[in-house]
């Protein structure tokens, strides 16, 4: 299977369903977000602007954010720091993306999101509110290609032409603060349960020290800021369990390389990805799953069933070929945040 690069998300996603996996990070299909997860981006937005408006601030630059959702922001230092600016924010986030979703919102949805908002802003004394920390990144991205010789990869495409290149991992962190000289903390917002979705698991504090997600931020943390010598890694759940703070080693980086090279070379060597449920009959098939959910164009098959049948009668390089979204360059999907 096709692999150029690795998220958090991508690399829980092969480990819970393979065949979704094909579908999204190979053929570019596309998932809508359900419904919480639509009102966490919510809570994401109004944290990712209050820290960009705190960086301005820091650096004395002119007080106007330029938002690529809600769009211009004016504040000023007092403005900031008031209830009524951040209720200001929360409603324009809210706005943008619940107004033209396919979801039927109501009041107690929003209200879902400022009690959210609140919650995080006010826990510990406002110990995690962005306005009260040093910022050193809002929402930075990330792309850094790995330099391991076992990185490297050569693929056949349909149309008899080669891509090569080094696995990269790609992703977005929401919020980089500086607490001290030389330590950076990276704080990781999550409004939805304590949970491993692949698993149902809980994700206890020993679970999380070996959470691909964060030692894939420590990884790339310690790529984007080399000046600062140590990262405190913090994945706060606003409403299940508050934030955990995990301090990973250079050791860490180490072993994060050797997950990163097994699910690589895992990934590469699928040449028929399985369903979660060859019938569809899981219930998180038929609950959570668009692809099982969604019909192909012009059949009555599903979009899972579709694909899975055309690889059975075709194989791998024909099934890229024909079952690819339409402008979309195999392997190359740019997911999201």
């Amino acid at each position: 299977m096709l692999v150029t690069y690795i998220r958090s998300s991508s690399y829980n996603n092969f480990e819970y369903c393979q065949m979704q996996y094909f579908m999204t990070y190979v053929l570019g299909h596309q998932t809508v977000s359900g419904k919480k997860a639509q009102l966490g981006t919510v809570v994401h937005k109004v944290m990712e602007v209050l820290a960009g408006c705190k960086k301005l601030l820091q650096d004395g630059d002119e007080l106007l954010l330029e938002d690529d959702a809600i769009g211009e922001v004016e504040f000023t230092k007092r403005r900031l720091g008031t209830k009524k600016f951040v209720n200001e924010i929360l409603k324009r986030s809210y706005d943008h993306y619940t107004v033209p979703c396919t979801h039927h919102y109501t009041n107690a949805d929003y209200k879902f999101c400022d009690k959210l908002t609140w919650e995080a802003l006010s826990y510990d004394d406002g110990n995690f509110d962005p306005r009260k920390r040093n910022i050193v990144a809002a929402e930075p991205q990330f792309d850094i290609p790995i330099e391991e010789d076992w990185a490297k990869y050569e693929y056949d495409m349909p149309d008899g032409s080669k891509v090569e290149g080094r696995l990269a991992i790609k992703g977005t962190i929401d919020l980089v603060t500086e607490v001290s000289d030389g330590v950076i903390e990276v704080i990781d917002w999550k409004t939805g349960r304590r949970l491993n979705w692949a698993t149902g698991e809980e994700k206890t504090y020993e679970k999380l020290c070996k959470d691909p997600q964060l030692m894939l931020y420590h990884y790339a943390i310690s790529k984007l800021f080399p000046e600062y010598d140590d990262a405190i890694m913090s994945i706060y759940f606003i409403r299940d369990g508050g934030p955990f703070s995990i301090c990973f080693e250079e050791s860490d980086r180490q072993k994060f390389l050797g997950m990163l090279k097994d699910r690589f070379q895992e990934i590469k060597k699928t040449t028929r990805p399985r369903m979660l449920s060859r019938n569809q009959s899981h219930w998180k098939c038929q609950k959570l799953c668009d692809f099982c959910k969604k019909d192909w164009p012009g059949t009555d098959e599903s979009m899972c069933r579709h694909v899975s049948n055309h690889l059975d009668q075709f194989g791998m390089l024909d099934t890229i070929q024909n079952c690819t979204r339409e402008g979309f360059d195999v392997g190359y999907y740019e997911a999201p945040g």
